[in-house]
């Protein structure tokens, strides 16, 4: 090799930059990516219209005011709902019987229930199913001929009862919410209908028909009060037991769960000899 200085030094071919006084670590917590700023935004902005449909709702009388969160219990329900994200990753255990009944069973709110009233006959599958059942039972009593037949006798102390049992178990299990309102109005419509089959019956449309009166007033009086004494009682009845099974306090345990593993290790045979 020559002597030092011989040969020119190459130029350098990057550009030199001036270096940062920010720790690189710093520098990477403080950036967010794009991708977690815009799914944060989308989140909020969700959350902000599910909140403005839900109050849109309330107002036109159609929401539930129990799932409606006010402004100022945002924060609290936020800081509860973090909280209890750490209990509930944990394993959840099965609820016995006797507590899945307490739950099932729901405080009622009287006005709330009856301004969900228009809702509740209108918007819901619970009360048509009834009215179907009801006005079936009333066309079959109309076909009879007479007062001794079975098909009369079926129709009036069974489909169409003055002690109402179908229409408010049907009525309770399909409603939401409101499930004792459901029960009563189910048992006035199918009241409704056993009082037409009755005045029908006692005008002289029936053979066999016992003798005597009746007054029209003390039948309706007497319909309505099993109606709404009945029906609330058997709607109520049914949409706790709707509850009941929904909490899934008569299912079969699962079947997932892994055995503990043991600690002991597993012991290995010796190779046989050749």
């Amino acid at each position: 090799m020559g002597p030092p200085g011989l040969w020119a030094a190459a130029p350098w071919t990057t550009i030199p930059t001036a270096t940062s006084t920010i720790p690189a670590d710093a520098r990477l917590q403080s950036a967010p990516t794009r991708g977690e700023t815009v799914a944060r935004a989308k989140k909020t902005d969700r959350a902000e219209a599910r909140r403005r449909h839900r109050a849109v709702l309330l107002e036109q009388g159609q929401g539930d005011p129990e799932t409606y969160e006010a402004p100022e219990e945002r924060a609290t329900v936020r800081t509860g709902r973090v909280a209890g994200a750490s209990a509930s990753s944990g394993p959840t255990k099965r609820v016995g019987i006797f507590g899945a009944m307490k739950q099932a069973v729901n405080p009622v709110h009287y006005g709330d229930d009856l301004r969900y009233a228009p809702t509740l006959i209108f918007r819901t599958k619970a009360i048509w199913p009834t009215v179907l059942l009801s006005v079936g039972g009333l066309a079959f009593g109309l076909t009879q001929t007479d007062y001794n037949s079975d098909g009369y006798r079926f129709a009036a102390t069974f489909v169409i009862a003055p002690t109402p049992l179908i229409q408010p178990m049907i009525a309770g299990f399909l409603a939401p919410r409101a499930t004792w309102l459901a029960g009563i109005v189910s048992a006035l419509i199918s009241g409704a209908c056993l009082e037409v089959l009755l005045i029908w019956a006692y005008s002289g449309h029936l053979a066999n028909m016992p003798p005597g009166t009746f007054s029209y007033l003390s039948l309706t009086l007497d319909l309505a009060l099993s109606a709404v004494t009945f029906g609330a009682l058997l709607g109520a009845a049914s949409g706790w037991y709707k509850r009941f099974l929904a909490s899934g306090a008569l299912g079969a345990q699962p079947r997932n769960q892994k055995r503990p593993s043991s600690s002991r290790p597993a012991s290995r045979r010796p190779a046989p000899r050749r």
